[in-house]
Parts: C-alpha cells; structure tokens; sequence
C-alpha cells in the first residue's frame, strides 16, 4: 500500500509539473532560449554531416517556408548523412535532417511538409515542453526510488506511456501547421502524406505490429486519415507536387 501510494504521489507529481513546465515555455522568449542553448553541447553523434551543397538547399528551404509560418527566429538546418528516416528539432533553432529521411522522398512537396512540421515544432515550442517533462521525469523517478532502482525504472515505464500521448497530441499539433505552410507556400497540399506512405508501406513489409501504441508518434494511417480531414475542414486543394531534384 506505502508502495503504491508514492507511485501515486509520483504520477500526479508528474501531470502537475508538466503543466509547469508547458506555463513556463510559454513565458520563455526566444531570445531567452536561444541565449540559454546557445553554448549548451547536446552531444549527439549524428554521424558525418553532408557536403554543404545539399546542406545548403534544405537551408534555402527552410528559409523560403519561414515567412508561411511566423516563427520567433531564424532556424539553421544541419544535413546529416544516415540511413534513419528522421529530422529532428533542436533547442536554441537547430533542426538536424538526416539523409535517409531526403532518399525516401521523391516530391519536393514531400519534404517540405516534413521540413514545415519540424518548424511547426518549433513554433509550438515542442522541443521545449518535451524536454522538460523528461528532465521532470527523471526528476521524479530519482527521487522517489533512486537512480539504479529497477521500480524507478517501472514508473519511468509507465510515466513515458502517458509522454508518448501527449507527444502524439503535439505530434498531429505539428501536422496541421505543416499543411498550413504548404498550402501557403504552394497553393496547395499534394504531396503531404508522401512519407507516410512510403513509410506505412515499409511496416507492412516488416509487420511491426502494435509498436504504434507506444510510440511517440501517431499510427502512420491516422496520421495519414487525419490529414485528409484537415484539408477537407480547411478547404485546401490538393496537386501533383514537384519533382524532388536530387543533387
């Protein structure tokens, strides 16, 4: 009973100052993070970062779909050469791209909407949220049965089951504003759900399951469903997108 009493006191601990933490990002300005980040060394080993010629034109990209998106400072792209299928949004303005993501891709449609969906982050402040409900967590999980605790382990568990929904909630979040980019710099939506295609074909091939339901990330047909209703709701048309050049 003592024992499931503090599991309790963890977890409304946990939803309270996750509510914190979304209150304090939305005071935090973006000067003040990106003074905060700015010397702040994540250390990732992303692996071997591309030649600057295609580094250059997701940059220019990226530029080109600020203005559709009204973000709170300029975002500096960094094109990593890997297979993962992946782009990721940094704190301080940094979005690293890798270059599995870009092969998979054959619109340039394609890889704005994931291009915009990052920035989306960005001007959602995801990045930020996230981050801090997993310093919270950890936090928490320390406290309560310590470091090498295998049941501070169970509650992290447990606790990153509830993360992940929240994240897939500010996951769709991201989607829409992304549509809403693209329609604004294209006129129009085709070519949105390329990825996810390509990348629900991929898991049929592999039959991964329910691995859905604990990843932070939408199942890749409600991502897919979700979308299609959003342009509907939103009146956007859909064409066939533009030929990604690959260089």
């Amino acid at each position: 009973m003592l024992m499931a009493g503090v599991v309790i006191f963890v977890l409304i601990g946990y939803w309270a100052l996750g509510l914190v933490v979304d209150v304090a990002v939305d005071y935090l300005s973006s000067e003040q993070e990106t003074k905060l980040f700015s010397t702040v060394d994540f250390n990732w080993d992303f692996g071997e970062e591309s030649i600057p010629e295609e580094q250059a034109k997701l940059q220019r990209l990226v530029d080109s779909l600020a203005p559709c998106l009204a973000l709170p400072y300029p975002i500096t792209v960094s094109l990593v050469k890997s297979e993962v299928v992946n782009a990721m949004a940094i704190p301080g303005g940094k979005m690293v791209v890798f270059s599995g993501l870009v092969d998979s891709l054959s619109s340039t449609n394609g890889l704005m909407f994931i291009l915009a969906h990052e920035l989306g982050h960005f001007k959602n402040r995801d990045h930020l949220r996230l981050m801090g409900r997993g310093i919270v967590l950890s936090i928490l999980a320390m406290l309560a049965f310590g470091g090498d605790s295998g049941i501070s382990d169970i509650l992290a568990s447990t606790i990153n089951l509830r993360t992940a929904k929240y994240s897939q909630t500010r996951e769709s979040q991201a989607d829409h504003t992304a549509l809403e980019a693209l329609q604004c710099h294209f006129g129009h939506v085709g070519g949105a759900t390329e990825l996810f295609e390509t990348l629900q074909a991929q898991d049929a091939e592999a039959d991964f399951g329910l691995t859905h339901y604990f990843s932070t990330h939408p199942e890749l047909q409600q991502r897919i469903d979700d979308l299609h209703k959003f342009t509907r709701e939103s009146g956007y048309t859909v064409k066939d997108p533009q030929v990604l050049m690959q260089q």
